[in-house]
């Protein structure tokens, strides 16, 4: 058995009874149990609409209700020949060979699929007893899920995902009369696993004529009592919210969301049934709300705050609108900012499509029991705000935030409306029945922010605390002022003096300094001072000072 142990840090949440644990604790992930077999509807799977006569031999070349395809006939319970007089639809009619499809609503991609029918070779008079002595071939197919263009519509292609042939029994028919037929005593069954929302199935005739007789073309296989059951896909808890799946469906065949929005967003245009298999609450991801208090000081601090935050509502179909919207613009486009969303295309349902919203609101109580849809403090919710002040102590060399955990609501249904139009739809909103975490946070600063805290106050280096005092002199010489010219205004102070270097020895042919004495004496010769460079290891103290040079007078 698998182990994942789940590491709780030290919290405190608020606005909501939850108690967190501070020690490690085993989670013990127990196998998942094997999904049941649950009945799925077909709908007319007994192809009793339309309805022909109960007491006569009757058919008719005509689509059943709830079906799609072409080239088919219904036959009456008589002239099936089955022992509890249901209807059967013949794979064939005057034309030749045809298809019957239908969807299999509320079976998601990844669940496995079975799909039970009966069989028999065709019971009509004009076919010879050769074409069914040996029982007659046709084929069930399942497909993948057809592609949508960048403008929304759907592709016409539709690839196979699975198919498998099937033959009926024979029998033996007696020439120009109504045969007896050969339906198995067991149904047949076609297993797989569904790789799309609402996989369509095909039953597809193989048998071809032998003849342009129009009676020969009209003898195919029959089926019978079509049911379907289902080990439901587990729900998938991994779905972003910026990639919720649709689908649009006119009778059977995909459509634009564009061309059936137009139908459904009007007053009462369809009606939302949620699925309670993919519905359920969850906890968004936690997130940091406001700034993070540093507590620098040798003492501690109180942190007090007023903090807000807001949950958006997310939904699929206007997630598509949007998509729609902003794939014809550049992508350098300022509408394509995602806050352009909010002036031109409503960011939710509510805003956009306000009667769709409504039936959504009304399908999530009847989700919850409340089909009388009564006043409810649990309305469907798009979007909340919520307002909370709060203080905390933090300690010396700690830090001090706060995080949210929201409860969300994710809502899977269907809007159906006239014309046999579908849409599947995914929501999802805050939710009001389960409570948000909202978790009071302390622990120790980062290295980073440790750091910080251990640097100086940081300071702009001026005239006044430089640290160099200002010259005797001003105008001296400068960096910016080579030329010894004073700058105007108040004199800068002095560049700190760099390390110099030892000054080179004066050398002993400089010509002597004439000096002359106050009182019009005779000029006096100064000999040039006899220097030495001074050693790195002596400070000027240490170095030896100059001799005295005595002033030669000019007379002896």
């Amino acid at each position: 058995m698998r182990v994942t142990p789940l590491r709780i840090p030290a919290a405190v949440v608020l606005g909501g009874v939850l108690l967190l644990p501070l020690s490690c604790v085993p989670a013990y992930a127990a196998p998942a149990a094997e999904p049941p077999w649950k009945n799925t509807d077909v709908a007319n799977g007994d192809f009793s609409a339309p309805q022909l006569s109960t007491t006569a031999e009757a058919s008719q070349e005509i689509v059943p209700k709830e079906w799609s395809g072409n080239d088919v006939t219904v036959f009456s319970g008589p002239l099936a020949r089955r022992q509890d007089k249901r209807q059967a639809v013949s794979l064939n009619d005057s034309t030749g060979a045809g298809t019957l499809r239908q969807r299999l609503w509320g079976v998601n991609a990844g669940a496995t699929v079975r799909v039970g029918f009966s069989d028999s070779a065709s019971t009509l008079s004009t076919c010879t007893p050769a074409r069914v002595q040996g029982g007659q071939r046709y084929k069930v197919t399942t497909y993948k899920p057809v592609a949508y263009g960048s403008d929304g519509k759907p592709s016409k292609d539709r690839p196979v995902h699975h198919t498998q042939e099937y033959r009926t029994e024979g029998y033996t028919k007696p020439a120009n009369q109504t045969g007896d037929g050969s339906w198995s005593a067991t149904p047949k069954a076609f297993e797989f696993t569904a790789a799309e929302d609402n996989p369509l199935i095909a039953f597809e005739s193989l048998e071809r004529p032998t003849s342009s007789s129009d009676e020969e073309k009209k003898c195919g296989p029959l089926i019978a009592v079509v049911t379907a059951q289902q080990k439901a896909a587990p729900v998938d808890y991994y779905v972003e919210q910026n990639g919720l799946p649709w689908h649009a469906y006119k009778g059977h065949d995909e459509i634009s969301l564009e061309t059936a929005l137009e139908t459904c967003k009007g007053v009462d245009g369809c009606r939302f049934t949620a699925d309670p298999d993919y519905s359920y609450q969850y906890y968004s991801k936690v997130r940091v709300i406001g700034y993070a208090a540093i507590n620098c000081t040798r003492n501690q601090k109180t942190d007090r705050r007023n903090l807000s935050y807001t949950e958006e509502g997310f939904d699929s179909l206007t997630q598509e609108v949007r998509r729609l919207k902003n794939s014809a613009q550049a992508d350098q486009n300022l509408g394509n900012s995602g806050g352009d969303d909010k002036g031109a295309g409503s960011p939710n349902l509510q805003e956009m499509f306000p009667q769709m919203f409504k039936q959504a609101a009304a399908g999530f109580q009847r989700l919850q029991g409340n089909n009388r849809l009564a006043n409810t403090t649990d309305p469907l919710t798009t979007t909340r705000t919520t307002d909370k002040t709060v203080e905390q102590a933090v300690q010396p060399s700690e830090a001090g935030w706060y995080e949210v955990q929201a409860s969300r609501e994710r809502v899977e249904g269907i809007f159906q409306g006239s014309g046999n139009l579908r849409i599947d739809a995914m929501l999802d909103y805050p939710s009001n029945r389960v409570p948000d975490r909202f978790y009071q946070r302390t622990g120790p600063m980062t290295q980073d922010e440790q750091r910080h805290c251990l640097t100086e106050r940081p300071l702009r280096v001026t005239p006044d605390n430089s640290g160099v005092d200002a010259p005797a002199e001003s105008g001296g010489p400068s960096p910016r002022t080579e030329t010894g010219t004073a700058a105007p205004g108040a004199a800068a102070p002095a560049a700190p003096a760099p390390l110099a270097a030892p000054a080179a020895p004066v050398a002993p042919s400089s010509p002597a300094v004439p000096v002359t004495p106050a009182g019009g004496a005779s000029p006096v010769q100064v000999s040039p001072v006899q220097t030495r460079p001074v050693s790195r290891s002596e400070t000027p103290a240490q170095a030896p000072a100059s001799p005295a040079t005595p002033a030669t007078p000019a007379q002896q």
